[in-house]
């Protein structure tokens, strides 16, 4: 078979060339032309939720951890070294300044204050008895001036004789709430022997420790909340109270002392609780975090122009949960859009369907295990 000539080939590829050139042709502008006919074609509103610009407080609070103190605080002991002869009280007994809580034995200090009340009516009695020798001349009147002086030295004795009683009475020296008993009914006590204790925490103090950069925004009164660590959900709520006079120079830190309610008696001295200090208000724009649209290093947020979207550039601060601060950028009151914004872009109409509800509430193990 002979083969084709160098025309015919070429005429051949020249055929195939065509049809491909011209299919390939066909597929391109059905392509350009699909894009142009979608564009054209009306865009659905995208669905929104809107919120209004508003002002929060964006002051960073100090959280610390504290020990409580109580008001007033002291261990009961006895002055004297003797023998218990009664307890007057119980285990966790609530008591008023001056109630009797111990009595020592006092056989020595009654009999001594007897004789010298004896003594002492026995002067007296002599003494009027020379009152009247000397008004008639009948008696020196350094006789008078003598028993009157012996009869000074009978007060002194029973003013002695009384004050060792009260050494041997044991009362409280303030209002407030016993410990535990420490001993019993017939024990030898000594100074250094602790009968119980006693705290005065109507009002209990909480000592903790603050930064020194943060002492320019602290005032006495500055309101404060503790949270007790068996405790979490109960806030007990007090005020400053005392700045420590010298900065600790190794941990640049200074102590506070807050007063805090404790009607309940709840707060136990020594009790660890977790403080938190409010710091003075900062008043700040504030949006919801998810309204923020981030693109590379800025930051924008959609507001509605006429009912399309349209975005803006804004400065953001600090964040708190949910919310953030705008430093520049929106002003009070305006209307953003919070939800939607997937897909949103410049100049695309919105249908607005509701308002921000707030943020989602942080996931609680605790309560979800309930």
């Amino acid at each position: 078979m002979a083969r084709p000539s160098a025309i015919a080939r070429f005429f051949v590829f020249l055929a195939t060339s065509c049809v491909v050139g011209g299919g390939a042709w066909l597929f391109w502008k059905k392509q350009t032309e699909a894009p142009s006919a979608k564009a054209a074609a009306p865009k659905a509103p995208g669905s929104v939720t809107t919120a209004s610009v508003k002002k929060d407080n964006y002051a960073t609070d100090i959280e610390a951890i504290g020990t409580v103190l109580a008001d007033e605080s002291t261990s009961i002991m006895p002055n004297v070294t003797e023998t218990v002869t009664a307890l007057s009280f119980d285990d966790g007994s609530v008591v008023k300044k001056g109630d009797l809580l111990a009595t020592l034995s006092d056989a020595e200090e009654q009999a001594t204050l007897a004789s010298a009340k004896f003594s002492l009516a026995e002067e007296e009695r002599e003494i009027a008895r020379l009152t009247a020798l000397v008004k008639d001349g009948a008696a020196p009147e350094a006789k008078l001036q003598e028993r009157q002086t012996m009869a000074e030295v009978a007060r002194q004795k029973i003013r002695e004789a009384e004050a060792k009683l009260a050494d041997r009475r044991i009362v409280a020296p303030f209002d407030g709430v016993l410990g535990l008993r420490r001993i019993s009914v017939g024990a030898l006590v000594s100074p250094t022997t602790v009968i119980t204790t006693l705290d005065k925490i109507d009002v209990v103090k909480i000592d903790f420790s603050v930064p020194e950069t943060t002492l320019p925004h602290l005032k006495m009164g500055t309101e404060i909340s503790a949270h007790a660590a068996g405790a979490r959900e109960k806030a007990y709520t007090g005020k400053l109270s005392q700045l420590d006079s010298r900065i600790d120079s190794v941990t640049r830190s200074v102590s506070a002392r807050a007063e805090v309610p404790n009607p309940g008696h709840e707060l136990k001295p020594g009790m660890l609780v977790n403080v938190r200090l409010a710091m003075e208000p900062r008043l700040s724009l504030s949006i919801p975090e998810r309204s923020l649209v981030p693109v590379g290093a800025k930051a924008f947020v959609f507001t509605i122009d006429n009912g399309k979207a349209k975005r803006i550039e804004v400065k953001t601060g600090r964040r708190k949960p949910g919310f953030l601060e705008v430093i520049d950028g929106v002003t009070e009151g305006q209307t953003i859009i919070a939800d939607g914004l997937v897909g949103l872009q410049d100049g695309m109409a919105v249908k607005v369907t509701g308002e921000f509800a707030g943020p989602v509430a942080a996931f609680n193990p605790e309560q979800n295990a309930k």
